[in-house]
């Protein structure tokens, strides 16, 4: 029975690292194409939202939580594991929260994406990453749902599985935050 976990955990871990190449090469294409946009006659970069600072350190925080909660479950603390995803889905919906307001604050300032170029990138890369942590959102209830069913001595076990949710999550965390660097500099 060990080895059919393992085995399920192995394929799961790849699938996860090959949708996670397929994501890499969708951002470095949007990534080619802002870069050479960027050097048009009508380019003008956009104050971004300062909101986008505390969204960044939930996203962090997030990963933070998760990695607590798996710690917790290897140690066999059930209770300290399920508050640590429970606290890692709220700050999550928190940092898709603060992405609504960057977006609504950027719309109300006239910066939409007909009307500006370094909007309309902002919109796509941060909404096609918005899809993606939402993505990352429903892993993280099915991982903090499978938590919350387990007997006490199967925490343990649950950590190992975690890993698939935590590596899509710490993947959409790197992702955030070469978007942000990459959004914000000239």
């Amino acid at each position: 029975m060990m080895v059919d976990e393992a085995r399920r955990h192995a394929l799961h871990q790849l699938g996860v690292w090959m949708f996670l190449g397929t994501v890499t090469m969708l951002f470095g294409a949007f990534t080619s194409a802002y870069l050479v946009r960027r050097g048009g006659l009508d380019w003008q970069m956009v104050r971004l939202p300062s909101v986008l600072w505390v969204t960044t350190a939930v996203l962090a925080a997030s990963s933070g939580t998760f990695e607590l909660a798996r710690r917790a479950a290897r140690l066999g603390r059930v209770a300290e594991a399920r508050l640590g995803m429970v606290a890692t889905l709220l700050l999550g919906l928190g940092f898709l929260g603060g992405q609504l307001s960057a977006w609504q604050s950027l719309a109300g300032a006239g910066v939409l994406v007909q009307t500006h170029p370094h909007g309309a990138f902002f919109y796509t890369l941060t909404g096609v990453h918005a899809l993606h942590l939402a993505a990352g959102l429903v892993l993280l209830v099915a991982a903090l749902t499978r938590l919350w069913r387990l007997a006490p001595d199967g925490v343990v076990c649950w950590a190992v599985t975690a890993s698939t949710a935590a590596t899509f999550w710490h993947f959409l965390g790197g992702v955030w935050l070469y978007l942000f660097v990459l959004l914000s500099t000239r």
